[in-house]
């Protein structure tokens, strides 16, 4: 199982990068350098990457532009944008090396039938096509769930498109957030649909990426789970307190040490 850290953690990605050599951890870029730049030099952002990574021997993930994005949309125009923020993601993976890829679902939760079947043809539509760049460059992309109460919509669209580079990954924050279904049976029913994961904990009231013992979530059952379903995703501790990621780094070890 591969061990990251979010670069959130740090004000810069060239001090997330240096806390990532400190505890010998991955790291996952988890936003940009300089995205007031993006339309007007988009290849300063693609400097900046580069020249931050360009000494780091970890492995390195990249987490896709977000917000507001949904490349289901209906609106041409909506779409647009959020195709190109993708297509930039995905670029800034190649400068990054990096060869998985995290996507935002785009999905606002509502909870219509008109809305779900849209957003799943849409998506399913997009994925065919965009996914095509991600097989002819040996790359992973993983879909994340956000406001889903409950993984059917993921597992729809990732079915559907049926390529092994397109996979799921897994927030345990907002699936303990937004779903009533515990985080063990979202990973047993993903199986081998699960290629990442995002580990950090809240008390089903708000999306506080707080420390591992610091809400709801069982982790020692998370482990024990991901032991006994045979599964090694990509694993990023997604917590943006520094002392509590170092307090999780540890709880986890020793959660692992202990099935």
């Amino acid at each position: 199982m591969d061990v990251l850290i979010s670069s959130s953690v740090e004000k810069t990605l060239k001090d997330a990068v240096k806390l990532a050599k400190e505890l010998d951890v991955g790291l996952e870029i988890s936003r940009l350098p300089n995205m007031a730049m993006i339309d007007d030099d988009f290849e300063c952002i693609l400097r900046e990457i580069k020249e931050s990574v360009s000494d780091f021997d970890g492995k390195v993930t990249l987490h896709a532009l977000f917000s507001d994005l949904n490349p289901a949309s209906k609106d041409a125009a909506l779409k647009k944008v959020a195709e190109k923020r993708y297509q930039q993601s995905f670029q800034a993976a190649l400068t990054a090396g990096a060869k998985d890829v995290v996507f935002h679902s785009g999905h606002k939760g509502m909870k219509h039938r008109v809305s779900v079947q849209n957003y799943l043809d849409g998506s399913i539509k997009f994925w065919k096509e965009y996914i095509k760049q991600f097989e002819d460059n040996g790359m992973t992309a993983s879909i994340e769930n956000v406001l889903e109460d409950s993984y059917v919509n993921l597992i729809t669209i990732v079915d559907a498109v049926n390529s092994p580079n397109l996979k799921v990954c897994l927030d345990t924050g907002h699936a303990n957030l937004c779903s009533n279904i515990p985080v063990s049976e979202w990973i047993k029913t993903y199986g081998s649909r699960l290629h990442h994961m995002h580990l950090h904990n809240n008390y089903k009231t708000n999306d506080d990426h707080a420390g591992l013992k610091y809400g709801t979530v069982n982790f020692l059952d998370v482990v024990n789970t991901l032991k006994t379903e045979n599964l090694k995703p990509v694993t990023v501790f997604e917590m943006f307190d520094k002392d509590m990621l170092l307090e999780s780094l540890e709880i986890y070890k020793n959660l692992t040490a202990m099935v």
